[in-house]
């Protein structure tokens, strides 16, 4: 008997085909939803760690740290150490008592002059009083000692050499630095902002009369 068009091998491809049209499975679905939970779970951690400007902190932190370091060496030393900032970087000077005069410190690899990276500038705030930062120049160097000392010398000498005591020639005077952290380990209050002009973030670097120095971001409160 001659098998029926109809039969059911027939019947069976539509059923396949209904099978194969159906849809994900349970399972499927459960993997996908699971995978975008993750992705989305990473998305959310890489804005909180990544929105925060990185160069910035870094920047901010080195620099607490060489003034914490620097609290601890002139206490050591007895010496005063001053910081010029302007709004590029900033360099370290040593006061000397005997010249009575703040001279550039060239030698310890630490008070280095400092250029901060690019797009970031600083601003510097004393007493809640707005600081004009100016272009820091090397201060001239110091004068050599003369061999004769003023016992020496006629004190009429002295005074046709040197002239008037009081006056001092204005090009040689050195820059004193903004920033002071004393012998003491006490240091003269102030407030240094550091600004990026790539992501807008602000660090600000601030010590107190008693010598803490923290690192705030002054923005931390502001509304998105």
């Amino acid at each position: 008997m001659p098998t029926s068009a109809t039969g059911p091998s027939s019947s069976l491809r539509p059923r396949a085909a209904r099978s194969a049209q159906s849809g994900f499975t349970l399972l499927e679905i459960l993997v996908v939803v699971v995978i975008i939970g993750v992705i989305t779970s990473m998305a959310v951690i890489s804005v909180n760690v990544l929105g925060k400007d990185r160069q910035l902190d870094e920047e901010a932190a080195r620099l607490r740290a060489i003034l914490q370091q620097v609290q601890e060496e002139v206490v050591l030393q007895g010496r005063d150490v001053g910081m010029r900032v302007d709004a590029h970087g900033y360099d370290f000077m040593r006061y000397d008592a005997r010249r009575a005069r703040w001279q550039l410190d060239t030698d310890d690899p630490m008070l280095k002059e400092r250029t901060l990276p690019d797009g970031i500038e600083a601003e510097l705030w004393l007493e809640s009083r707005r600081v004009q930062l100016e272009t820091r120049v090397p201060p001239p160097p110091p004068e050599p000692e003369s061999e004769s000392t003023a016992t020496d010398q006629d004190p009429r000498m002295i005074d046709r050499l040197d002239g008037e005591p009081d006056s001092e020639d204005p090009a040689k005077k050195t820059p004193a630095p903004q920033i002071v952290v004393q012998a003491s380990g006490d240091l003269v209050p102030f407030e240094l902002l550091l600004h990026s002009s790539s992501s807008d973030e602000r660090r600000a670097i601030r010590g107190n009369v008693e010598g803490q120095i923290d690192v705030q971001d002054p923005d931390a409160d502001r509304l998105p």
